[in-house]
């Protein structure tokens, strides 16, 4: 039989639980404050093809758990207005409604405004090289993709906003860099991309786990543990996990008032100082490359690069060592770690299975 509670104790149970509530809403209204972007001013436009109608030029990646969704549902969580948001995803990305989307989006846009560009899918060139286009849903021979010309054209033509960020995870997506470069005076710009723009890109969501963390505010992001994430500090953070983790660079640029240290997210103090480092792990009998992002009574939480979140696990510190990767002189990435960088050995259960066919994956489809 339930126990009754007093009435003057109901009473303050409930005052306690207004309390309680106006402490948590102060608290992330002022996270919302602190940051240097406000949802009600942002301007959000995501496009993700993981599947192409012209199958035999795209192939395919896998659907489960994408992280373009996950970006979308970032910026619906913090109050982007949904009618400032556009995610096309797959069928919905193709060229011309993509196109005039964009256009359509950038028309309502006023001063002061905030705009936020992401793709994911393929790149490619044009035949002569002179061109990069992202690979819309029905993009082929006789329908050109959505060119990285054609987004800063139209950002110049229609944008009436101060400031822009624009990403993108695939091939060649450093060509988006190139062509930011010439945004009008008037709008300031951060460009930060999973490649160069005459490099391929990798198959796995590493740049754009790289980019969510750090918009989520996760601790391991935030290196100098102020409590403050800055665009400098994810853009450092993503070149770190691209080259360690995938072997290649990814780009990044910035021009007026969108600097290095815009707050982007705020985070909360860090557990370990161990947070954010790149090592290895060994588990089930292999060495994988992971990334600390927790720690708690002498064990540390990794994510292992290329897999699912499902696949985090807590291990003890003498299941980790130490790799590095060091730049050479030509740009190229040199491995400096103790095993093969995709490692060569026949992974044990299930999870390794999986692990292994993402990484034999080939290295020409970009993600």
């Amino acid at each position: 039989m339930p126990r009754l509670i007093p009435y003057k104790s109901k009473r303050l149970s409930f005052s306690l639980l207004l309390l309680v509530g106006f402490l948590l809403f102060t608290a992330s209204t002022a996270s919302a404050w602190e940051r240097d972007w406000q949802p009600q001013r942002t301007w959000v436009f995501i496009v993700g093809t993981l599947k192409w109608q012209h199958s035999e030029m795209f192939e395919s990646f896998p659907q489960q758990n994408r992280r373009d969704a996950q970006l979308a549902d970032f910026f619906r969580r913090q109050g982007v207005p949904p009618e400032q948001m556009v995610y096309l995803q797959d069928e919905q990305a193709t060229t011309r409604r993509v196109r005039n989307e964009f256009s359509e989006m950038l028309a309502r846009t006023k001063e002061g405004d905030f705009l936020f560009v992401y793709f994911t899918g393929h790149g490619y060139k044009s035949d002569d090289e002179r061109q990069t286009f992202f690979a819309t849903y029905n993009a082929s021979d006789k329908v050109p993709g959505w060119s990285t010309e054609s987004i800063v054209n139209d950002i110049n033509q229609s944008f009436r906003g101060s400031r822009v960020l624009l990403a993108a995870d695939c091939c060649y997506s450093g060509s988006l860099l190139k062509e930011a470069r010439r945004l009008n005076d008037g709008v300031s710009y951060a460009c930060l991309t999973s490649s160069l723009a005459n490099q391929l890109s990798t198959e796995h969501w590493t740049f754009t786990e790289s980019l969510l963390a750090g918009l989520r505010g996760r601790a391991y992001e935030d290196t100098n543990g102020d409590g403050e994430i800055t665009l400098g500090e994810i853009a450092d953070h993503t070149r770190e996990d691209m080259a360690f983790a995938e072997e290649q660079r990814s780009s990044f640029a910035t021009r007026g008032n969108f600097s290095r240290d815009t707050i982007l997210a705020t985070a909360a103090p860090r557990s370990s100082a161990e947070l954010g480092k790149r090592v290895e792990v060994r588990s089930e009998g292999d060495w994988y490359k992971a990334l600390i992002t927790d720690a708690r009574a002498g064990q540390f939480r990794v994510h292992y690069y290329g897999f699912e979140v499902s696949d985090d696990e807590w291990v003890l510190p003498g299941q980790i060592r130490n790799s590095k990767i060091v730049a050479g002189a030509s740009g190229e990435i040199i491995w400096d770690g103790q095993t093969e960088p995709n490692g060569a050995q026949e992974p044990a259960g299930e999870r390794n299975r999986r692990r292994n066919a993402w990484i034999s994956a080939p290295s020409t489809w970009s993600h």
